[in-house]
């Protein structure tokens, strides 16, 4: 060893007192305040609580928390006197378990890179679940009624191949099993679920009467589609080659994802995932596809599909190259022959992105009782802004086949 003469018991102690200097060691003031707005974020109350503190070395420093409850509509679903909400319980688990065991890999592996997801700080099992605020590292989320832009969309493509590779890394130590394997949320059997995609059909068809005589026949066939869209997401998340299989995070779109940005530019250098309520084990191609194609301005998707699969293939290869994986690679004529095989699910999506960018409430907590027009405002299908968006692609999905009643 190089005989640097340096004093390592002066150095050591230099480390410790940085630390402990930065303790805070009383709470001079809090403050509570809602973090997100209303509506975006369906299953949770969001809130930030700010503490003025006292740090070991004298000096006041300020200091946030991100706190997670949940929201009152699934008290009143799943019943008053819900103690433990099994959405929080996946959450909490996640970061207890597949995410310590992700920074494991990283550490392993000499990593470097930033996390993909923000530090728990603490939980209440299984109802409160306390995080970094990353706002203090200048991530911010993204502004619901704009959609993603290209570089938005490419560095959450490259990201979701980083979070996919060091999760098949995993499945193949035996670190996440079968045990794990959660459920394609959109894709579960329920009637809660049964009449979410109703509600979306039933208005969207209807608002399309306004769009013009030439939108008529694809109307009829999307609202024959309401009452048969549950079942067939089940059927497509219920078999898939296992070669592809990953750990879905199950929500990936613009309100799960907070951004860092080049000072002085818009250009996002940074990307963090929250909200891992609705991980499963599937094919990687459903986080793929649901982002894109609710979260991605649909005219960038459009024009830049192929380029945004391969920034995904690309960026899973090279992890999983990185992390000495030895198992098969999905190639990009994977990505895209899986992209192809799920085109209803696509469509499905589609259908919700001039609701998710629209900014109007959604009032999910009143799916189980009043009519579709009640839980989504037709205005958001019928004012012109949907049409411009997303009728392109209901045209592609209604030439070819998708919308056909006999096929779902």
């Amino acid at each position: 060893m190089e005989d640097h003469g340096l004093d390592t018991k002066l150095l050591e102690r230099f480390l410790k007192e940085k630390y402990c200097n930065a303790k805070p060691v009383e709470v001079i003031s809090t403050d509570v305040k809602r973090a997100v707005p209303v509506g975006d974020n369906y299953g949770s109350i969001v809130y930030r609580v700010k503490f003025n503190t006292l740090t070991a070395s004298g000096k006041t420093k300020q200091r946030s928390l991100i706190i997670k409850t949940v929201a009152e509509w699934i008290k009143v679903l799943k019943g008053a006197n819900i103690t433990a909400s099994p959405t929080f319980r996946t959450e909490i688990t996640n970061y207890s378990t597949v995410l310590s065991f992700m920074e494991d890999l990283m550490e392993e592996f000499e990593d470097k890179r930033c996390k993909l997801w923000p530090e728990m700080i603490g939980n209440v099992p299984y109802n409160m679940i306390a995080f970094e605020d990353l706002t203090e590292d200048l991530y911010i989320g993204a502004k619901r009624t704009n959609g993603m832009d290209f570089k938005e969309s490419m560095l959450v493509m490259r990201s979701l191949g980083r979070f996919h590779a060091m999760s098949k890394v995993l499945i193949d130590r035996g670190f996440i099993s079968q045990q794990d394997k959660g459920q394609l949320a959109h894709a579960t059997e329920s009637e809660f679920f049964e009449k979410l995609w109703l509600v979306y059909f039933t208005v969207l068809s209807g608002a399309m009467e306004e769009w013009g005589q030439e939108w008529g026949n694809m109307a009829k066939k999307l609202s024959q589609l309401g009452s048969k869209a549950n079942k067939r997401w089940a059927e497509l998340g219920g078999t898939y080659d296992k070669k592809f299989e990953v750990l879905n995070h199950g929500d990936l779109w613009l309100c799960n994802l907070l951004f860092k940005r080049m000072e002085f530019e818009e250009t996002p250098v940074s990307v963090k995932f929250v909200d891992f309520q609705c991980t499963h084990l599937n094919s990687f191609i459903w986080d793929v596809e649901y982002f894109l194609h609710t979260s991605t301005i649909p005219s960038v998707r459009r024009a830049n599909k192929d380029l945004l699969h391969s920034a995904y293939q690309e960026s899973l290869e090279k992890n999983l190259n990185f992390f000495n994986y030895s198992g098969y690679i999905p190639t990009l004529d994977d990505v895209k022959a899986e992209s192809q095989r799920i085109q209803f699910a696509g469509m499905c999506c589609t259908v919700l992105q001039p609701l998710v960018t629209s900014g109007q409430m959604f009032g999910i907590e009143k799916i189980m009782t009043n009519s579709p027009e009640q839980v989504v405002d037709k205005s958001v299908y019928a004012d012109g802004r949907a049409q411009e968006l997303i009728g392109e692609d209901l045209k592609n999905f209604y030439d070819n086949g998708v919308m056909d009643v006999t096929s779902c």
